[in-house]
């Protein structure tokens, strides 16, 4: 036989946790006692150790592993209690919509327990605290889509201003070439044009051309003037001298 010096029961334990959380005070062990499943004493000594090690890391404020030896209790000892422990640790840890879920659990196994009351209130708190929770988050998300709408913009219109810029260059580059080609055609006709303009008189072809023409009438002239039928004195004999 067990001595009658043993530790109080487990359920006692977990719900006395679960007031002491909430109110300061126990939970019935009745109510709990009536969702108990009948496990080994192996299993009851493990969920009592995990029991102790969620209790003692929420006294220092570690609630995340309190958290995780409440639910490894709960596994080994499915008792209502947990669940309580469970939903204040999430609000603790600011997540309201899963310590709702749990005070919910909670009360549906023992909707009659003495702090029922208590933890509707804390239902009520929680659910508006999510709920304005969730209303930061879709904020917060729509805060960050303008400004994943703002900066697309302006790497759009950076990038639209970076093409225009590339054509202007483009354009540009094109101009400086015409230009040049265009002086480039200027400048090589400019020697020709002084070649035809310097080059000596002697040298071109209708010069001699007009001169051999000229020459030709000279020489017939000539011919005419001599070799004519009808010479005539080249004297005008005295003028005014009479016999």
């Amino acid at each position: 036989m067990r001595s009658s010096t043993r530790s109080p029961p487990l359920e006692a334990l977990t719900l006395a946790l679960g007031g002491l959380l909430l109110l300061g005070a126990p939970l019935s062990a009745r109510a709990a006692e009536a969702t108990v499943a009948v496990v080994t004493p192996t299993a009851e000594e493990q969920a009592r150790a995990r029991f102790a090690e969620g209790n003692l890391a929420y006294d220092v404020g570690d609630f995340a592993k309190a958290l995780k030896s409440f639910s490894e209790a709960y596994q080994l000892k499915p008792l209502p209690g947990f669940l309580f422990n469970m939903a204040q640790c999430h609000r603790q840890l600011g997540q309201f919509a899963r310590a709702a879920f749990f005070y919910r659990r909670y009360l549906a196994l023992v909707p009659d327990a003495p702090s029922a009351p208590s933890v509707r209130e804390l239902v009520q708190e929680v659910e508006a605290r999510a709920r304005e929770q969730e209303a930061r988050r879709q904020e917060r998300e729509r805060v960050e889509q303008d400004k994943q709408v703002q900066r697309a913009r302006a790497e759009a219109a950076k990038a639209e201003a970076e093409a225009a810029a590339h054509r202007r260059a483009e354009l540009e580059a094109e101009q400086r070439a015409l230009e040049l080609r265009t002086a480039q055609s200027l400048t090589s006709s400019v020697p020709q044009a002084q070649a035809r303009v310097s080059a000596p008189w002697t040298r071109k072809w209708w010069v001699w051309a007009g001169a051999g023409a000229a020459a030709a009438l000279v020489t017939t002239g000539v011919i005419l003037a001599t070799s004519g039928p009808d010479a005539r004195p080249t004297s005008l004999g005295s003028v005014g001298h009479t016999r």
